[in-house]
C-alpha cells in the first residue's frame, strides 16, 4: 500500500466516527485560551457580552436601556442559516466533567438568512447556566450545509464569571430613557422667568444625557414661549431669552452649536397687551418644546425595536 493511500485511509477511518454520531461540533479549546473568547462592548444605551465560538461565529447577549431594560441573545454563524431548522438550547456539564444530565432550557425555530434570536426569558436562562458552571449546546440541522446533521455550536464557562459580572454592572449605569421618550420634549419655565422649573430641569439632563450617547442625532430644534408677560413686546423678549438659555445648557453639555436650530416666533404668534398674569396661569403659557432629528443612515435599529420574549416556553 502506497504511503498516499494509507494517508487517506487514515483520514476516512478518522471521519467515520463523526459521520455516525452526525454531529458537527463547535467548541472552545479546553485550555487558558478558552479565558479571552468573552468579550464585553458597553455604553450607557447597551451592554453587550460576546462569546467568540471558534471556526463557527459568535453568540451575543445584549441589554437595552429605557424604561424597561430590554435583553436578547442572537447567535450569528460565518456562513448563515441556509435552511428552515430549529435551535436547541441545552445545559449541560463541560466535556471536562463527568456525569450530569442535560437539561432542556428552550428552543426556537430559525430561517435561512436569519439569525437565531431569543428573547429575555431564555437569554437569562442561559447567563444562569453558564454562572453555575454549565456549558451550553445549541444544535440545529442544516441540509444544505451539513447533509443533515446536527450542527452543535457551544458557550464554554471557561473565562465568563468576569466578562459577566461586567456585564451586569453595565446595566446598573443604562440611561433609562430612549429616544421615543425624549424625542418631543416639553419644558416648563418658572412664572415670568428664564428659569426652568425643577421638575423641567431634571427632564431635561435625562434628554442631554442621551444625546451625547446616541450619535446619529443630527440636529436639536429650540421652540421657547412667553405668554406670561404683560405686554406683547415682553412677551417677545422673554421667549428669546427663554430660547438663550435652553441654547446654552445644550452648549454646555457638549452640544455642538451647529446642531442646535432655535425657531424664532413672529410678534403675530404671540397676544396682544393685556394685564399681567397671576403665578397660577396655565404653565402651558411658558413653556419650551425641544424636538431632535436623526441620521437613519447611523440609527442603531435595536435601540427602538420591540424585543419579543421569545423561546420563553419549551413547548
Amino acid at each position: 500500500m502506497s504511503v498516499l493511500k494509507f494517508k487517506l485511509l487514515l483520514g476516512m477511518m478518522w471521519l467515520l466516527p463523526c459521520l455516525a454520531m452526525g454531529q458537527v461540533r463547535y467548541s472552545a479549546p479546553i485550555d487558558s485560551s478558552a479565558n479571552k473568547l468573552w468579550s464585553n462592548t458597553d455604553s450607557k444605551l447597551a451592554c453587550t457580552l460576546i462569546h467568540d465560538i471558534p471556526r463557527f461565529g459568535y453568540a451575543e447577549f445584549k441589554t437595552y436601556g429605557g424604561r424597561v431594560l430590554k435583553s436578547s441573545m442572537q447567535l450569528v454563524p460565518k456562513l448563515g442559516i441556509n435552511d428552515k431548522s430549529e435551535i436547541r438550547f441545552i445545559s449541560t456539564k463541560p466535556e471536562w466533567q463527568s456525569g450530569g444530565r442535560e437539561v432542556l432550557l428552550g428552543r426556537v425555530p430559525i430561517y435561512t438568512g436569519f439569525n437565531p434570536y431569543v428573547g429575555a426569558t431564555l437569554a437569562w436562562k442561559i447567563l444562569s447556566a453558564l454562572s453555575h458552571g454549565q456549558q451550553i449546546l445549541m444544535p440545529y440541522t442544516d441540509e444544505k450545509l451539513a447533509a443533515g446533521q446536527n450542527i452543535i455550536p457551544s458557550l464554554s464557562p471557561l473565562g465568563f464569571d468576569k466578562p459577566f459580572q461586567s456585564y451586569m454592572t453595565c446595566q446598573e449605569h443604562l440611561l433609562r430613557v430612549n429616544f421615543a421618550d425624549v424625542q418631543m420634549l416639553p419644558l416648563a419655565f418658572q412664572f415670568q422667568s428664564e428659569e426652568l422649573t425643577n421638575k423641567s430641569r431634571q427632564r431635561l439632563q435625562s434628554q442631554l444625557d442621551y444625546i451625547k450617547e446616541d450619535k446619529s442625532i443630527t440636529v436639536v430644534t429650540i421652540r421657547a414661549y412667553a405668554y406670561d408677560m404683560k405686554t406683547k413686546n415682553e412677551n417677545i423678549v422673554m421667549a428669546d431669552k427663554r430660547a438663550e438659555t435652553l441654547r446654552k445648557l445644550y452648549v454646555a453639555a457638549g452640544i455642538a452649536d451647529g446642531q442646535i436650530n432655535v425657531v424664532k416666533f413672529n410678534a403675530l404668534t404671540l397676544p396682544r397687551d393685556r394685564d399681567v398674569m397671576t403665578p397660577n396661569y396655565n404653565v402651558t403659557a411658558r413653556n419650551a418644546l425641544v424636538s431632535l432629528e436623526r441620521d437613519n443612515a447611523m440609527v442603531d435599529k435595536d435601540l427602538d425595536a420591540q424585543v419579543p420574549d421569545v423561546g420563553a416556553t419549551l413547548k
